[in-house]
């Protein structure tokens, strides 16, 4: 039988190039699988181990740990009775200390509400006569009043000093006349002309209407007023009424 070396030779050369397919793309790729599995292996078991050894010594400080809080625990507990004691004592100092300062309060306390009742009896009393006085202001007000009102107020004008004729003159908001009445139409004549002649020669003045003004007359240009007001009268009432009430309020106390 003869040998086909053609045949041979192809089925060698096919043999060679299969085995190095096979070693190429199966046999390396699975040795290195396993030599990076094994590899993997041995990283865990190696981070296992110094995971133990970790562990033991964290028990070992743990058992550190308690020895020393167990310690601690105990002064602790010692000092706080001690503490305790020491509190005891001046927390009864504090409760004394409280009570006379309590008694103290009381006792200021009282002065207090009877200083604050004669304050406002003293008020209360200045109020109802200002209130009466207010009424009867009013209730005589007539043509005469107020044109004696008027004079009053022109002679104010003729008085005012050079510094405040020459601030009312150079501001540039409107010059407003306010009245506790409403004034005729020659009251207002007399006043525009008074105005001109010693304020501020030619200017336009309003004319309004103040109840609170009590009988009075307020001019107001810019952020200055004159004024002539029987308030002020009363105001020094008050203020008589709130003496008079001093001077009898320590004989009270006394008593």
């Amino acid at each position: 039988m003869a040998i086909d070396w053609i045949t041979v030779s192809a089925q060698i050369i096919n043999f060679l190039i299969l085995v190095w397919l096979l070693k190429r793309f199966l046999y390396k790729p699975v040795i290195r699988a396993m030599n990076k599995r094994k590899q993997t292996i041995a990283e865990r078991l190696n981070q296992a181990r110094e995971r133990e050894r970790e562990a033991k010594q964290k028990i070992q400080l743990y058992q550190v740990k308690a020895g020393k809080l167990k310690n601690a625990r105990d002064r602790i507990l010692d000092d706080a009775k001690l503490e305790a004691a020491k509190q005891k004592k001046q927390l009864l100092e504090l409760a004394r200390a409280e009570l006379h300062e309590k008694l103290d309060l009381w006792q200021r306390q009282v002065v207090e509400e009877k200083q604050e009742f004669m304050t406002s009896l003293r008020a209360r009393a200045s109020e109802n006569i200002q209130a009466i006085a207010r009424k009867a202001l009013h209730d005589l007000a007539d043509a005469e009043l107020e044109n004696q009102v008027v004079n009053t107020f022109i002679k104010q004008l003729k008085t005012v000093d050079k510094k405040t004729r020459k601030s009312l003159s150079e501001a540039s908001e409107p010059l407003t006349i306010a009245s506790a009445f409403e004034l005729s139409a020659s009251l207002r004549d007399r006043l525009s002309n008074a105005i001109n002649e010693h304020l501020c020669p030619g200017i336009e003045v309003n004319y309004t209407e103040s109840p609170e003004l009590l009988c009075g007359i307020e001019l107001s240009r810019g952020g200055h007023r004159l004024s002539w007001n029987l308030v002020n009268y009363l105001d020094e009432l008050n203020n008589n009424i709130e003496q008079a009430f001093s001077s009898i309020a320590p004989a009270r106390e006394e008593a």
